[in-house]
């Protein structure tokens, strides 16, 4: 019994400390907020929240797991599932510690208005963004 508490208390340490260090999906979608409402035109790679990102992309409302997942060459496990919602992107980053994935709702930023996948970026490139508001408010981002 006390190394079954023992081993429990053990992976639940090691589950706090792996999800403490990790973004959340509200970071995530503060920081990209934030840096979309500061001008009109960015670089892909101003989206991302740290140094490290060898690729990355968006997935966007009805994507699978397996498309986005293919895109970026892995497990579709990793990748959130979109396949349903229309209300949801998610930032996909590939780092070398694994995969960083951060949903964000589509009220507030929205970069899947215009049709077709996203590419997958290097963690490097220069591509640029255009930014506009829309009526509602919310922040369009177009390739």
């Amino acid at each position: 019994m006390n190394r079954a508490l023992a081993a429990l208390s053990l992976a639940l340490l090691a589950a706090g400390l792996t999800t403490a260090c990790a973004p959340t999906s509200s970071d995530i979608e503060e920081r990209v907020l934030g840096t979309v409402a500061a001008g009109s035109t960015l670089t892909v790679t101003d989206l991302l929240p740290e140094e490290g990102a060898k690729r990355f992309t968006v997935a966007c409302p009805y994507e699978t797991p397996a498309d986005v997942a293919a895109r970026l060459d892995v497990d579709a496990k990793a990748v959130p599932d979109l396949s349903d919602r229309d209300d949801a992107q998610a930032l996909v980053v590939v780092t070398a510690d694994g995969i960083d994935a951060g949903e964000l709702p589509r009220d507030r930023v929205d970069f899947c208005s215009t049709g077709g996948a996203w590419p997958v970026y290097s963690g490097d490139a220069d591509d640029a963004l255009a930014v506009t508001r829309n009526d509602d408010d919310v922040y369009v981002v177009t390739r």
